[in-house]
């Protein structure tokens, strides 16, 4: 899963203050102490028989093979990133392009019709973002009836997966995400996605994460991450979580033939189909598998947060969401980050070190609860009454 296609020119030696603000919002994990104390080590109970710290010490300098394999493969998405950003004259016309299905690349490789693409994009937001879909994820978005703008966009995090289930904890608590709101992702973006359309309680997502956390603290991570992955996945989203995805949940994958260049996916004939698209759009390669690519409806793919790190939804507007302070990216639009409360989180290094190497338990109940917050904190500013609309659905024809 790409940790951020960004991180390797990211300063990361700034440090950061891990403690808590003292703040109004309920606390999502009332066994946690979110006051702060006087040191810089944040004390909290796992249970009532024990603590442990989670404190600002230095990143260990030796690397695993899992983080020096993951941080590869970002220093090369950040250079194909940089270039395509350079280039803007990729897409002539701002608004999305209808083609005939009969494209040329489709007959080239012998798709079926339906899988040909359909329109290609350029980021309202991010110019230098260009996305194309096919023709039934297209259709998939014109059945829905109704859509409840703005729509919810995950980045692309890694293992810490964790910070967007607490995001999402709150957004879907507080009413800001109900089954109509537009969802896209990808990496781990595009996994809580999935799980918050199957209608999978956050918590219970939490603890599969640290099945597969331990999983791989024991048994390691690099080449293996994607089977571990496949098995948590079939046990936590239900059988229909297809149809529930269905037009509703943008995954991003990117296509490295003959260029790399980003697909959003949304329309899944089951649920195999949704799990292997949201393995794709994690495919580090070497990562979660010892191969260099992952095939996906007949498309050599990888990772999709090299080419749409934040995907957008299919709703008129979008809120942005990254696990990684959105002060210290060069991406833009970003609402809800680390930066919303700058005083209360790891720093950048720790971050990215979690996202590359499974962290303990109590860390990941740590990024859970500063999801929370963070998104509590956009939320203030944003209240739900304000922004949140239920309307007929723009794309429908």
């Amino acid at each position: 899963m790409a940790a951020a296609g960004f991180l390797p020119s990211l300063p990361l030696f700034k440090s950061h203050s891990f403690l808590p603000q003292t703040s109004n919002t309920t606390n999502p994990n009332p066994k946690f102490n979110l006051i702060p104390s006087r040191t810089q080590t944040v004390n909290f109970s796992l249970n009532s028989e024990s603590k442990n710290k989670l404190s600002d010490s230095p990143v260990t300098e030796k690397k695993s093979f899992a983080v020096a394999t993951g941080e590869l493969f970002l220093g090369l998405a950040s250079k194909i990133i940089k270039r395509k950003r350079g280039k803007r004259d990729l897409v002539s016309e701002p608004d999305t392009i209808l083609r005939d299905t009969e494209d040329l690349e489709g007959k080239a490789y012998g798709w079926r019709t339906r899988e040909r693409i359909a329109s290609v994009a350029e980021d309202s937001v991010d110019s230098g973002v260009i996305w194309e879909q096919s023709l039934k994820d297209v259709d998939a978005e014109r059945d829905l009836k109704k859509i409840t703008s703005p729509g919810f966009s995950f980045s692309a995090a890694g293992l810490l997966f964790p910070y967007h289930l607490g995001v999402a904890q709150f957004l879907i608590e507080k009413g800001y995400i109900k089954e109509t709101t537009p969802l896209a992702g990808s990496s781990a973006g595009a996994i809580v996605c999935a799980v918050i359309a199957s209608g999978s309680s956050m918590q219970e997502a939490l603890k599969a994460t640290k099945i597969l956390a331990e999983d791989c603290r024991l048994r390691g991570t690099a080449f293996r991450l994607g089977a571990v992955l496949r098995n948590v996945l079939h046990d936590v989203l239900p059988d229909d979580v297809h149809s529930r995805s269905n037009g509703r949940v943008r995954v991003a994958v990117t296509q490295i033939l003959w260029r790399p260049k980003g697909l959003l996916v949304d329309q899944f004939d089951s649920k195999e189909d949704l799990i292997n698209a949201v393995i794709t759009s994690s495919f580090i390669p070497g990562y979660l598998a010892p191969r260099p690519a992952t095939l996906f409806r007949n498309r050599l793919c990888v990772d999709g947060g090299l080419t749409l790190f934040m995907p957008p939804t299919s709703a008129p507007q979008t809120v942005r969401v990254c696990a990684f302070p959105a002060d210290q990216l060069t991406l833009q639009g970003i609402e809800i980050s680390p930066h919303c409360n700058p005083e209360n989180r790891a720093s950048t290094r720790q971050l990215f070190q979690w996202a590359l190497e499974p962290a303990e338990d109590h860390i990941l109940d740590r990024l859970f609860e500063l999801g929370y917050l963070d998104a509590a904190a956009w939320g203030e500013k944003n209240p739900m009454e304000e922004i949140v609309e239920d309307q007929s659905n723009p794309n429908r024809s």
